[in-house]
């Protein structure tokens, strides 16, 4: 639901309670998919009350660290992840970081603790090192 009496930097943020958090925000860092700027984010996260917020750009995690900085010295808990392109081919799933021609999926990950940080940075740099 979206309230178009809000103010002009919000118009597009769904009105949702404490309770809601959004897992899947794109921001400037998803090349061609998300326009937001990381303290813009943490603005309207500030404004409307969320706890947290989880951010997967696509197929990379360029802003992770700022986003994670942002959000704790904002007072919200960031939750990190990753948005991942894969393609089936051979009947195994195999990493997609570019937008080329075919079909492929989307794979949401989301990091837990450092160990899943690690293991997600090590995907992703593994599918930018071994994709064409």
């Amino acid at each position: 639901m979206l309230r178009p009496d809000c103010a002009t930097k919000s118009l597009y943020w769904p009105v949702m309670g404490p309770e809601f958090i959004h897992l899947r925000v794109h921001t400037a860092y998803s090349l061609s998919e998300g326009a937001i700027k990381i303290p813009q984010l943490i603005d309207l996260c500030r404004e409307h009350g969320m706890p947290a917020v989880g951010v997967t750009d696509t197929n990379n995690m360029f802003g992770a660290l700022e986003f994670s900085m942002a959000a704790a010295d904002a007072g919200i808990q960031p939750i990190v992840g990753c948005q991942i392109d894969v393609r089936l081919s051979h009947d195994n799933w195999e990493l997609n970081n570019h937008n080329g021609c075919g079909t492929h999926e989307k794979l949401i990950l989301l990091v837990k603790n450092g160990a899943g940080y690690q293991n997600l940075m090590e995907l992703i740099s593994d599918a930018f090192v071994t994709t064409q």
